[in-house]
């Protein structure tokens, strides 16, 4: 997959609402649109989450994918993103770790989040399914701004010290999903299986997934062919393919 030169625009709700409502609209947007924001006021996390970006502080875009994917493969897909999360950092001296589905963490502190999306449209039309991408990365965040959050967070600048902005890391982030998404692309979360073991947080221990008011407690056992997680509980493993992973037990 290609990346196109990234569109750079001041404000906007959601990177990735932006792009969907242009393809609801009709337009024809190419495979590897890149939209990027200095300010997002209204991005959207899994479920009612919010993420929201300080002028030229941290990093919010969202992508165009075409690709035939099924609802129940985006967790993959998400998987492909946040691996290619952690190769930018690693080039930048950051080790970080995948969390299922669709983080990235430092040290159990989120860093990244990433939010896939399908276009109605396309599949209204018949067209080759249409994915967006989004991808929010914490730049500039300063250690009061991460205690602000309610959930232990980190930045490129608490890591490593440096100043960079987002703009500078874009390029370095697009160059490293490139090789993630086309393996993906090809392979699906079978193709990515070994790398993903070896970072995910969690894998052989005790978590908790909540998704809604359901909550379910038990070993993380494995990832299924999708990418879904398999959690082992009272001596049987069930697929969960959606909700928020806790590390631990508790509520």
């Amino acid at each position: 997959m290609e990346f196109l030169p990234p569109q750079w625009i001041e404000r906007v709700p959601s990177t990735n609402t932006s792009l969907l409502e242009q393809l609801t609209s009709g337009a024809s947007l190419a495979a590897g649109t890149v939209l990027a924001t200095d300010r997002q006021t209204a991005g959207r996390g899994r479920g009612t989450h919010q993420w929201q970006t300080e002028p030229g502080r941290d990093l919010a875009c969202s992508f165009v994918l075409h690709a035939a994917v099924a609802a129940e493969n985006l967790c993959s897909l998400s998987m492909a993103v946040a691996l290619g999360v952690t190769d930018m950092l690693a080039g930048i001296g950051i080790s970080a770790r995948t969390k299922w589905p669709n983080d990235v963490t430092v040290d159990q502190r989120k860093i990244c989040g990433i939010l896939p999306e399908l276009s109605q449209q396309a599949w209204r039309h018949g067209q080759p399914t249409v994915v967006v991408v989004g991808v929010g990365l914490n730049v500039g965040m300063s250690q009061a701004d991460a205690a602000a959050i309610d959930q232990p967070a980190t930045s490129v600048h608490l890591e490593t010290g440096t100043t960079a902005t987002a703009r500078q890391l874009l390029p370095a982030l697009l160059a490293a999903l490139t090789p993630r998404l086309e393996s993906w692309s090809l392979g699906g979360f079978a193709a990515l299986r070994p790398d993903w073991e070896s970072r995910c947080a969690g894998l052989g221990e005790v978590v908790t997934v909540i998704d809604g008011d359901s909550l379910r407690q038990g070993v993380l056992a494995g990832f299924g062919d999708g990418g879904q997680l398999l959690l082992t509980e009272a001596g049987r493993t069930v697929d969960i393919w959606a909700g928020h992973l806790r590390l631990g037990a508790g509520p």
